[in-house]
């Protein structure tokens, strides 16, 4: 429909057409319209396709249907299917290039032997770089009717798309009802909420429009009561309009006064009847087909619409062109003309009559083998009959779904499945354990009871260690002991050597992560170094718990090196759990700086290539403590913010809670102590009891103190100690707490107090042998010693820390040593030691040390440089990461894939970062963010 062919949506037209053009222009857009049923969402997005193909886009179109709900990426695939049936050779590989190959899997019916662990956000990223590959030609648009029908994983991806095409030749235009309760609300409210997002509603038609299209279709001039009449029956809906219209015209009236009363006959009872009464009057053949194809919806052949409603072709060509004539179809297709047209002939229909054509529907497709969701959406459609085929038609596309990330459409089926009732016992274990591995995902109660039944039909073998895995990983909050028992008896039944260490690496870190455990960890930690031979697993376990319990840093790497020789850490264990994280981290407690960070780099390399955006939020918190210690507190904040992103999406809250913590202390040292107040007083319910309380409370601690509650930080971090010895740590790097307490006392004056807090660990730290460990300690005990003494120990300090990577920690030395030169008189040792002080602290931007450094050093009679009113500081956290992954020497193409974002904007967000890094070259990003260092 032309645009001049629609009355008042002159502003709602010209508001598209500014996003479309905005679009064509290379600045992605995003325009939802929204209003009632019939109000004429449909005709605003086909009045946009000759604005879009005039502006040169490419217009790709789908219309969601509740069917659509149990159809995973099934809206998706109506936009894109399309488009890419129309490329072949070379065309169609440059559209899946590089990362766009995640996306395969949804039109090609093919997977990678090595399924991603979360399949999803490698479909998702997948969709982001097809999309953005295929505008590469041509901009785009991405069209779609009633998006509130379309399947989760869509209205994910949209949502996805959304948030990163804002440098792309890409518009999202989609309608959506109001008053209907969608099924992906939370993503759709994200696309509502986002700042991109351009709203357009849709009002009802003034009094003056509604007379109008009411005159045009009488014969004669109407009469006002007439045109009252049709005003309040029908108001300003444009649906009820045009379906009065058609009854005025078919019935002949005139508009006459006298015309009201039957007037208010044909159109009162409403939309239903009136459809209903056409249909009758076609006869039943013509109702017949109507139903057929409200059944079969858009996914239709002819073949399949004649078998369905029992007629011959020429019949059915017939009464498709009488559909049309009627109002109740498009012309020439199968289309409804609106979803209440079609809701209206089935809600006529028994339920019996349309289970029966959803099950003629089902064997139809499956008998030309279409694909297993289309399948499936109408055996969901159907009642539960007992139908052991609808169970194998349901399990078939619960799999298909949960290959292509579809998981909230897998869990559905599955469900739906069980629901049947129907096939042998051995099925319904399988269906049982499939469904408690998925909702394992979100924890969910009702896994336990699955698994139990599983186990009670039979399960054995693979299965049944399918399901004490699933059990063990569930209880692991609510009843540990009874976790670990399932976990241990999992391990006893043979399995697949990838699935053995999985359950091992389970094993482990059920006993680290619950407080309660102490007792079987000990006794499965000296079994572990007592143990003659080892797998990756044991061996890295083993060399956390060396590093946790304070053993020398040469055996903690010689040890985590024979881990990490053997692949299958990487390969089936990966970077998604606490094994991997803890190894990171206690390469980092050992000072192994360059080993640590390129384990976080491995680890970062397979989240991307294997779509692990869950295991992101682990890789990002390894990062985050590196930065934390060994290099930058505004790379530290940024990789925080990514890992809490990551956590959060994936419903990982002590994760979370850890990340928020690190966060917190990143901004104590970029001098922010405000919001890192904010940040470190959140709950700490979730964290209670578990390996990541004392790291929360070391870090409350820390930011209580720069906050003058010193009160509090005593209490925190005298609780984060306890922990800790509870534990059997003894490495002083661990949280920091012990140290932490030792300079609170003694900024207190309790100087004995002091002493004796650290005593512990300046044991430790001579035991562990690393000189940044020793240095931190030494530094901490100078502040409760006087005269030489303090000297002295200040002094070998800062030695022990020149050697060492602890970058934060070096200029807290010689800040400390500087002044400790200055009370005693000797200028030119304190200017000396302030400014290499500060060139340290501004180079790993620590905004907090930058400024006591200063004030020191002009305390000394220094002329400190002139503050940086640009450079990494000044980046936001978004061009801080991306600059950081240019500086690696990633391809901009790889630092989208890594990031999840298009090509287009890494490019603007490395133009921004050149300009305040004052640089004209990538090459010259390593100096500029102070990283060429670092890794020494």
């Amino acid at each position: 429909m032309a645009s001049d062919e629609l009355l008042e949506r002159d502003d709602a037209l010209r508001t598209v057409s500014r996003a479309l053009e905005g679009a064509a222009a290379g600045r992605g857009a995003v325009a939802l319209v929204s209003g009632e049923a019939g109000v004429g969402k449909s005709a605003v997005l086909d009045a946009s396709v000759p604005i879009a193909e005039g502006l040169g886009m490419w217009v790709l179109r789908a219309r969601a249907s509740q069917l659509d709900r149990r159809f995973g990426f099934g809206v998706i695939r109506q936009l894109l299917d399309p488009a890419l049936g129309r490329l072949e050779g070379r065309e169609r590989e440059r559209a899946f290039a590089g990362a766009a190959s995640g996306a395969v899997v949804l039109f090609d019916g093919a997977s990678s032997p090595d399924m991603p662990e979360e399949p999803e956000f490698a479909v998702l990223n997948g969709l982001l770089h097809l999309v953005s590959n295929l505008s590469e030609t041509r901009p785009l648009v991405l069209s779609v009717d009633d998006v509130q029908w379309a399947d989760v994983p869509t209205v994910r991806a949209l949502e996805f798309l959304a948030r990163r095409i804002d440098s792309l030749p890409v518009a999202v235009l989609a309608t959506e009802r109001n008053a209907v309760a969608a099924e992906p609300s939370g993503e759709l409210d994200a696309i509502r909420a986002d700042p991109q997002t351009v709203r357009v509603g849709l009002r009802p038609l003034s009094r003056e429009s509604a007379d109008r299209i009411v005159s045009e279709a009488v014969t004669g001039k109407p009469d006002r009561d007439f045109l009252d009449t049709a005003w309040q029956v029908v108001g300003g809906n444009p649906l009820l309009l045009d379906l009065a219209r058609r009854e005025i015209v078919a019935n002949g009236l005139r508009g006459e006064r006298a015309e009201a009363d039957r007037l208010t006959g044909l159109i009162a009872p409403g939309l239903a009847p009136i459809v209903l009464g056409r249909l009758r009057s076609l006869g039943p053949e013509t109702g017949r087909l109507a139903v057929a194809a409200a059944v079969l919806e858009d996914r239709i052949r002819f073949d399949d619409l004649t078998a369905l409603a029992g007629l011959q072709p020429a019949a059915a060509r017939n009464g498709l062109n009488r559909l049309a004539d009627a109002g109740i179809l498009t012309r020439g297709g199968t289309r409804f003309v609106h979803e209440l047209v079609k809701a209206a002939v089935l809600a006529a229909r028994p339920a019996s009559d349309l289970d029966r054509l959803h099950r003629m529907a089902a064997l139809r497709l499956r008998a030309r083998n279409a694909p297993a969701g289309e399948i499936a959406v109408h055996r969901f459609a159907a009642t539960p009959a007992g139908d052991a085929e609808a169970v194998l038609d349901l399990q078939r596309a619960a799999r298909e779904a949960r290959r292509q990330g579809a998981i909230s459409v897998a869990i559905d089926l599955l469900r739906r499945g069980l629901d049947e009732g129907a096939g042998p016992p051995e099925l319904r274990r399988e269906l049982l354990i499939d469904l408690g591995e998925l909702e394992l995902r979100a924890l969910t109660p009702e896994c336990v009871a699955r698994m139990r039944e599983a186990l009670a039909l039979g399960a054995s073998g693979e299965e049944e260690a399918r399901a004490r895995a699933v059990l063990g990983q569930v209880l692991i909050l609510s009843d540990p002991p009874a976790a670990l028992n399932e976990i241990t008896a999992a391990r006893a039944t043979p399995r697949g050597r990838g699935a053995d260490l999985r359950l091992e690496a389970a094993e482990l870190e059920c006993l680290l992560f619950i407080d309660g455990m102490g007792e079987r960890r000990e006794e499965r930690y000296r079994e572990i170094a007592a143990a003659p031979s080892l797998s990756a697993v044991g061996l890295a376990h083993r060399a956390i718990h060396e590093a946790l319990t304070g053993e020398p840093a040469e055996r903690v790497v010689a040890t985590a090196e024979e881990a990490l020789r053997d692949e299958s850490l990487v390969d089936r264990i990966g970077p998604g759990g606490p094994t991997w994280n803890l190894l990171a981290h206690s390469l980092r407690w050992a000072e192994a700086a360059g080993m640590a960070w390129q384990m976080i780099l491995r680890g970062d390399e397979a989240v991307h290539q294997g779509g692990l955006h869950a295991a992101g939020a682990f890789v990002e918190q390894a990062r985050v403590y590196w930065h934390l210690e060994l290099g930058s507190a505004a790379q530290a904040l940024s990789h925080a913010e990514a890992g809490i992103e990551a956590a959060r999406g994936s419903g990982l809250a002590i994760s979370e809670a850890a990340l928020n913590a690190a966060l917190a202390e990143s901004l104590v040292l970029l001098g922010r102590p405000a919001e890192a107040a904010e940040r470190a007083e959140a709950e700490l319910d979730i964290a209670r009891g578990t390996v990541v309380e004392p790291f929360c409370l070391a870090a409350r601690g820390a930011v209580r103190a720069a906050t003058g509650r010193t009160d509090a930080a005593e209490d925190d971090l005298r609780l984060a100690v306890e922990q800790g010895e509870s534990r059997g740590w003894r490495s002083p790097r661990i949280t920091w707490a012990r140290l932490r307490l030792a300079a609170l006392l003694a900024a207190a004056g309790d100087r004995e107090q002091a002493l004796e807090v650290i005593a512990p660990d300046v044991e430790a730290a001579a035991r562990i042998g690393a000189p940044g460990t020793l240095g931190a300690v030494l530094r901490v005990r100078a502040m409760a010693l006087e005269g030489e003494q303090r000297l002295e120990s200040l002094s070998e300090a800062a030695a022990l820390l020149a050697r060492s990577p602890l970058v934060h920690e070096l200029a807290r030395a010689r800040l400390d040593l500087g002044r400790e030169q200055l009370t005693r008189g000797r200028l030119d040792e304190a200017r000396e030691l302030l400014r290499d002080g500060l060139d340290g602290a501004s180079r790993a931007d620590s905004a907090a040390l930058v400024g006591e450094l200063r004030a020191a050093l002009a305390d000394a009679g220094g002329r400190p440089r002139r503050e940086r009113r640009r450079g990494p500081e000044a980046l936001t956290p978004t061009e801080r990461r991306t600059a950081e992954l240019a500086a690696e020497g990633l391809s901009n193409r790889e630092i989208a894939e890594t990031l999840w974002v298009t090509r287009k904007t890494v490019e603007f967000h490395l133009r921004n970062a050149y300009g305040k890094l004052g640089i004209k070259s990538r090459t010259d990003l390593p100096e500029a963010l102070g990283t060429a260092q670092t890794l020494g």
